[in-house]
């Protein structure tokens, strides 16, 4: 489960433009987006997989069962995981995908019995475009008239425009507050403190909860930006 036999690891890393292409054509003409920069981060994967055998596990392994460490381990081993931006001068990390492959690996570990992150309360939810629907749909997030209208006309932001930081960082931080008032609930009515309920839970119920209730949310618009942090 954890690892590719190295012929597989190799050919990811070695996979051409031109066969990637093939492999996801779509069934009419419009050509998959983002095509080059797809190319660049399954090779780069891969390359680095080969470094370890074709192991996850093995990549993983590095990180000493430690959610601050593996995604730092992540992020200094993959350059398409760096998912940072300048916010008023300031650089501001997301990580979102070195995150959620933090979060999975927890996730397949804990059902095979072999869980053993102490600290997965490091991890904050993985910020992209579905969960700040549900939280605007749920009131625990506002966004002001000229976003939602600016939303609402389909207008593409830019990666790392102010508009698109803000509402992956306010994401955040509306789960922490979530996070922290659940953990107050909980130690009201057991009159102890758990830490059992994480950022990373609430997200895993977030998005599917998007997903399901789609057709009640329509009318929320998600935020366009072409990006390979998401």
């Amino acid at each position: 489960m954890f690892g590719l036999p190295i012929t597989d690891a190799s050919y990811f890393a070695s996979i051409s433009l031109e066969e990637l292409k093939h492999v996801l054509r779509s069934d009419n003409d419009t050509p998959m987006p983002m095509l080059g920069e797809r190319h660049r981060a399954l090779t780069e994967a891969g390359a680095v997989l080969l470094r370890y055998g074709g192991s996850l596990r093995d990549f993983m392994r590095k990180g000493n069962n430690d959610a601050e460490q593996l995604v730092k381990h992540i992020v200094e081993s993959l350059p398409s995981y760096r998912d940072e931006a300048t916010f008023e001068g300031k650089k501001v990390a997301f990580y979102k995908r070195a995150q959620i492959l933090v979060a999975d690996f927890w996730g397949i570990m804990e059902a095979q019995g072999e869980a053993n992150i102490p600290n997965l309360n490091y991890l904050t939810m993985f910020a992209d475009y579905r969960v700040p629907q549900a939280l605007v749909h749920l009131g625990a997030l506002r966004y002001s008239d000229a976003l939602m209208n600016t939303l609402k006309e389909g207008i593409v932001l830019p990666p790392g425009d102010r508009r698109e930081v803000e509402i992956r960082g306010c994401s955040i931080w509306c789960v922490e507050r979530i996070k922290a008032h659940l953990w107050s609930l909980i130690e009201q009515r057991d009159g102890k403190r758990s830490e059992e309920i994480n950022s990373a839970i609430i997200d895993f119920f977030l998005w599917p909860y998007a997903k399901e209730h789609h057709m009640e949310m329509a009318h929320i618009p998600i935020h366009h930006t072409r990006t390979i942090y998401y």
